[in-house]
């Protein structure tokens, strides 16, 4: 077989999916980039690979359990479609978020996709795919019609090591109380029992914690960071470990053929119907 060739990551497509919930009276819009530049890169398909992918089942809907304890998802959904896409076979495996990275560079697994930001600070330490998803995060809180959203003096929870934990270390340890937790579910549990005041997370996760009439009564979007996505994050991309070119190209190969023969538009709407 001849080697096929593909674009590197530069602009092709953005994607804006407007959801409204029952007690905002504006949509929140989850935003979708990816991009190919016209650099052209040889990809030789003709071997299959076997790839083993980690994530942390417990961030839905990206990724999670079924009730047979499979995983499931987003994310899930995007890598078998890459996979079927360019010549790979895929398994996945469950592990806590805060280790994820490190078992790229022991060798233990073979790529990353857990709704993973691209971050400096991460990219120093992996590879990057190219970006199949980019959304800011929210702030969500206690609807209060009365007081102004401010998160100074505030307890403010956030999934441990995650991009949101870093991007709220730097911006906002100054004035509020950072607490983590080892899950997004954890922090939102807390926020309904009172015990913190706020909830940042990725909209996608937020959007799920509202769709549940008595959370959608009792909490709302107060702030969408913007500066996260402007500043700090260029999307969620799948993760190789350094040097991996090999499998780097065969990835964003998968992700640009499922753009352009629409698998991944209907796998996003197939989790984002709102």
């Amino acid at each position: 077989m001849k080697p096929v060739f593909i674009g590197k990551l530069s602009i092709l497509l953005f994607f804006v999916l407007g959801i409204k919930m029952r007690s905002l009276s504006k949509s929140i819009c989850f935003i979708f980039y990816c991009a190919f530049s016209t650099q052209l890169v040889a990809v030789d398909l003709d071997k299959n690979l076997e790839v083993n992918f980690v994530t942390e089942a417990n961030y839905y809907p990206f990724e999670y359990l079924d009730d047979l304890q499979q995983i499931q998802g987003f994310d899930i959904d995007i890598a078998n479609a890459v996979c079927n896409a360019a010549n790979l076979t895929c398994r996945f495996h469950n592990q806590s978020f805060d280790s994820l990275l490190l078992t790229l560079q022991f060798g233990r697994f073979d790529a990353v996709i857990a709704a993973l930001d691209i971050t400096e600070e991460r990219q120093a330490k992996v590879d990057f795919s190219s970006s199949y998803y980019k959304s800011p995060p929210v702030f969500v809180s206690a609807i209060n019609q009365e007081e102004e959203f401010s998160m100074i003096g505030k307890f403010i929870g956030v999934q441990s090591d995650s991009s949101n934990h870093h991007y709220l270390l730097e911006h906002a340890k100054k004035d509020s109380f950072i607490i983590s937790y080892l899950s997004s579910t954890a922090a939102f549990i807390d926020l309904s029992e009172g015990k913190i005041d706020i909830v940042f997370a990725d909209q996608a996760v937020v959007a799920e914690f509202l769709l549940q009439e008595k959370n959608n009564l009792k909490f709302s979007v107060k702030k969408t960071e913007k500066l996260f996505i402007e500043k700090f994050s260029s999307g969620y991309g799948i993760a190789v470990r350094k040097g991996n070119t090999k499998l780097l190209q065969r990835l964003n190969y998968g992700l640009e053929k499922i753009v352009e023969d629409g698998s991944y538009q209907k796998i996003l709407e197939r989790y984002f119907k709102y």
